[in-house]
């Protein structure tokens, strides 16, 4: 008689352990994984989940993604040096429009098909939201405005309050001549604020504003549960840092470094606003040598006396005709930073070994700090 081998008990491992298993893995896995187990699909689609692996993955797979617009419109992401496969084609979106790309938190990225320019009866703002790593993307419902409204700029950012992600749209109205003062101009700002919990725009006016916006910054503009533009006094003339609040969803002036540089007029236009080591920073090129950067920290937000210069940085000029433009903030403890040469072709260059990686990309378009998440569109309209 045979004898039968006794089969082992199986092993089953503990939920808390798969889940911190699963919350270490990328979220092109974790959409695979879906399939394999019913809980695991449950764990991977629950909200605490998906913050969880925004917290623990999140941290490690901080990139940028490179916004091409020629010859074709895609969306790539960039993991320190190496491409990755998280690219997605955006063509459908805006046709014939360029598109631009205005900020990314939480994963999530929002696209413009347009910037700075006038609402014609026969133009409208589209704007979406998506997520390159899920592939979602949620258009938008269509903003109010006016015929001739010149929007200035579009911020993007996160409400941690009310757990809701938002878009600011701030237009020109109609200007009106002074009687008083035929040379001073009387105006109002128009802020149309989209909240994604609500799914609708709320509309507000600020008749003769103190201050307007007067450029948009590349690299990244959300910050501290803020979008963040330069701005100028309209009575002193004064340069700033103007701020909308998604929270309380009000303005905010924030003073630039009290500094001889930053009264030269052109000084402050190139800025590049960064999060370095967590604090909120500005990354400008000298005016006296365009390969040198000067790096600005403000070690208490919103405090004036905290800006400090962290940081100058001279970049090799290693051929003729070599110019570098930052397009992204440091990556790996402050020591790479994220450039773009003369050809337009994406540099890595290491502020301690002083060594310089090209890619073979060619940048046309902008590029902007990136980390892969889960967080879901689905439950709207998913395009």
């Amino acid at each position: 008689m045979v004898k039968r081998e006794k089969i082992a008990p199986s092993f089953q491992v503990p939920d808390d352990i798969e889940i911190d298993i699963l919350s270490r893995l990328s979220v092109k896995s974790l959409l695979r994984f879906k399939c394999v187990k019913k809980s695991w699909r449950y764990f991977i689609e629950d909200p605490v989940f998906i913050a969880m692996h925004l917290d623990y993955y999140g941290k490690s797979s901080v990139g940028f993604l490179l916004y091409g617009s020629r010859p074709y419109k895609y969306i790539k992401q960039y993991l320190n040096c190496s491409s990755i496969d998280v690219s997605m084609s955006i063509k459908i979106l805006f046709g014939e429009s360029p598109g631009y790309m205005i900020g990314s938190i939480n994963g999530l990225v929002c696209l413009s098909n347009n910037l700075y320019f006038f609402l014609k009866e026969d133009k409208r703002l589209s704007i979406y939201i998506c997520n390159p790593s899920t592939r979602e993307i949620l258009e938008l419902p269509e903003c109010h405005h006016a015929y001739n409204d010149f929007v200035l700029s579009i911020g993007f950012g996160f409400c941690p309050k009310f757990n809701d992600y938002k878009v600011v749209v701030v237009k020109l109205l109609d200007s009106v001549v002074n009687v008083r003062d035929p040379n001073c101009c009387l105006f109002s700002l128009g802020v149309e604020v989209y909240s994604w919990n609500r799914n609708s725009w709320r509309s507000t006016k600020i008749v003769n504003p103190r201050s307007v916006l007067t450029t948009s910054f590349q690299g990244k503009g959300y910050f501290n549960g803020a979008f963040h533009w330069g701005g100028r006094n309209l009575k002193s003339s004064k340069r700033m840092i103007m701020s909308f609040q998604f929270d309380e969803e009000v303005f905010r002036e924030l003073n630039l470094p009290n500094h001889p540089d930053f009264q030269e007029e052109n000084y402050f236009l190139n800025a590049l606003i960064i999060e370095y080591q967590n604090f909120f920073s500005l990354i400008i090129k000298q005016k006296v040598n365009m390969h040198v950067y000067d790096l600005w920290v403000m070690k208490e937000y919103g405090v004036s006396d905290s800006w400090i210069k962290q940081l100058t940085i001279e970049v090799p000029v290693l051929e003729v005709r070599l110019m570098f433009r930052p397009v992204m903030s440091f990556e790996n403890n402050g020591e790479l930073l994220v450039l773009s040469d003369w050809y337009g072709r994406i540099v890595w260059y290491n502020t301690k070994t002083k060594q310089i990686e090209r890619s073979k990309e060619v940048l046309r378009g902008r590029s902007i700090r990136y980390k892969e998440s889960l967080v879901s569109l689905s439950r709207k309209k998913v395009v």
